[in-house]
């Protein structure tokens, strides 16, 4: 330091500014009041790796031109600006300036791992400057301190903090993107899923097993006939939902597969808030733990009304056709029994007729007259019936049988049947009671419905070994319909012969007790003749050996 400034006054060991000065931490240069460097510690020197003889006595705009010209302009600037306008208690701090310096040894260490500069090529540095005005002493020129200070490493750690953050944020953009993407793929997914579901209108649900409620997709709830916001339980859905008829077995099957751990599926109906009635397939299958405990159970449900009602059409076809082949079959059988049964009947009294014919032609026996002509009368009656009922039968079945309906008592009609028949009756042994014979009046063709009542008593005094027919004739209590009952405590009736008996050719007696005489025909033409007056008839019996009932029903004349 200059001698001038030293005190010869001062006593010894005083404070050496100079040696104080040299030893700051921090490096600093005096400037002049023509901003001439007039001294600059040790520190500033091995900042900016200069001697200080390179320094003194040249102005501060002239020393340290290191960098592209904007970052020296920029430092000038500042330096300009703030050198004019120091006042003393009031220093002022630079901004951050950038230096593009010739590298120095140990900057190396420093530099990114990842550069691949050359060896030569500057090195950024980054620098703050303070400017403080100093007090000078009477006579002495104003001087100004100007404290440099290095934050390279500093910024350094900074921009690797910030590109360390920069590259995190990457990461953690990229990973959100990623998500973004994925969680987008996903609910296109799903969407389309959703779609395919609606589309093929199959519905998802899933049950837990704890509470009974059951999470369902909207398709599924539309598939049960739902609103979007109801909600499903395993009580509602197997209580309520599910047709009364199905139900046990939906649950079954649901259980059976549960319990053995298997996929289950069943098809049950279920009715719609308009009426409909819709056909659902469900299948499901159930979820365990490792030890096997029930967590819940996922499916789905399946509209296949179409299907199954095509199924059940089909069925009801091919059951039609069954019954229509067992039909046919059975009408083939009874073709064959009657053309049988009709040669024989047709043989007996033509036999008959011949053999007493050839009696009175060879006797000459006045009382062989009397009996060959009942016999042959009696037999010649029993062709003509059998006769008349093959005309009658070839006529409805041609559908050129008609009737002329009339006012008719049917109370007095089926009397005089009764007492035509009594004779009959008796010679077998059997009592005709015919107490209760109302008078009532219908419509219909007297002759038609006298041949139906002659056809029900004739068939009961036929199939009655023994006992007793009995008639009757009744108003029923709402006055609207006549019932003719006839009832004999002849041979009986099984359920299947109770559900044919008014089949053509059909003859059915009790096993055992031989063969009757008729054409099977009689209760057929009783049948379509009660048809053609607006009327019905039904057989009931008890079983084999306990009498039959034949009830006609006609409405009432007024």
């Amino acid at each position: 330091m200059d001698s001038r400034l030293v005190d010869p006054s001062a006593p010894p060991h005083q404070f050496d500014a100079a040696l104080a000065f040299e030893a700051l931490p921090d490096a600093y240069l005096i400037l002049n009041h023509r901003h001439e460097i007039v001294l600059a510690n040790a520190r500033y020197l091995a900042l900016l790796g200069q001697s200080l003889g390179d320094l003194l006595g040249r102005s501060i705009f002239d020393v340290n031109q290191f960098g592209p010209a904007e970052q020296r302009e920029a430092r000038r600037a500042w330096l300009s600006g703030a050198l004019k306008g120091l006042s003393a208690g009031e220093p002022k701090w630079s901004p951050l300036f950038r230096y593009e310096m010739p590298r120095r040894h140990g900057d190396d260490a420093n530099a990114n791992a990842n550069a691949d500069a050359d060896s030569h090529a500057d090195v950024p540095r980054y620098w703050k400057i303070k400017a403080s005005l100093l007090g000078a002493r009477p006579g002495a020129g104003t001087h100004i301190a100007l404290r440099v200070s290095e934050v390279t490493e500093g910024i350094s750690d900074y921009e690797r903090d910030q590109r360390e953050r920069a590259k995190l944020r990457s990461q953690a953009q990229l990973r959100q993107l990623l998500a973004d993407e994925a969680k987008a793929q996903l609910r296109e997914h799903q969407e389309r899923f959703q779609l395919a579901l609606a589309f093929s209108q199959v519905g998802a649900w899933e049950l837990d097993p704890a509470t009974g409620a059951i999470e369902c997709t909207d398709q599924c709830k539309i598939n049960l006939g739902l609103g979007a916001s109801s909600t499903l339980s395993e009580q509602r859905l197997l209580g309520e939902i599910v047709h009364p008829e199905d139900r046990v077995r939906v649950r079954e099957a649901m259980e059976h597969g549960l319990a053995n751990q298997q996929q289950f599926d069943a098809d049950y109906r279920v009715g719609w808030g308009s009426g409909a009635t819709r056909w659902i397939l469900v299948r499901g299958v159930g979820r365990y733990t490792a030890d096997g405990a029930l967590t819940s159970v996922i499916g789905f449900t399946l509209d296949i009304t179409a299907r199954k009602e095509a199924e059940l059409e089909q069925r009801e076809i091919a059951a039609s056709e069954k019954r229509a082949r067992e039909h046919s079959e059975r009408l083939t059988m009874a073709m064959d029994h009657f053309v049988t049964t009709v040669s024989h009947e047709l043989r007996s009294p033509l036999s008959a007729i011949l053999s007493w014919t050839d009696l009175l032609q060879r006797s000459a026996d006045p009382s062989h007259v009397t009996r060959a002509t009942d016999v042959i009368k009696r037999n010649a009656r029993q062709l003509s019936h059998m006769v008349d009922d093959l005309l009658d039968s070839g006529a409805i079945v041609t559908g050129k049988l008609s009737v002329n309906l009339q006012p008719v008592d049917l109370g007095a009609l089926t009397g005089i049947v009764a007492d035509d028949l009594r004779m009959h009756a008796e010679a077998k042994g059997l009592q005709l009671i015919a107490d209760d014979l109302s008078s009532a009046m219908v419509l219909a063709d007297e002759s038609r419905m006298k041949q139906v009542i002659w056809n029900l008593v004739s068939n009961a005094v036929k199939f009655s070994p023994q006992g007793t027919v009995t008639l009757s004739v009744s108003v029923h209590a709402e006055g609207e319909r006549v019932e003719l009952a006839v009832q004999d405590t002849g041979v009986g009736l099984d359920q299947t012969s109770l559900e044919r008996v008014f089949e053509r050719f059909q003859q059915f007696g009790q096993e055992g007790s031989g063969r009757v005489a008729g054409l099977g025909l009689g209760l057929w033409l009783v049948k379509n003749l009660t048809d053609l007056h607006g009327g019905t008839i039904v057989a009931e019996s008890a079983g084999p050996g306990q009498g039959a009932t034949f009830r006609l029903c006609l409405p009432v004349y007024r």
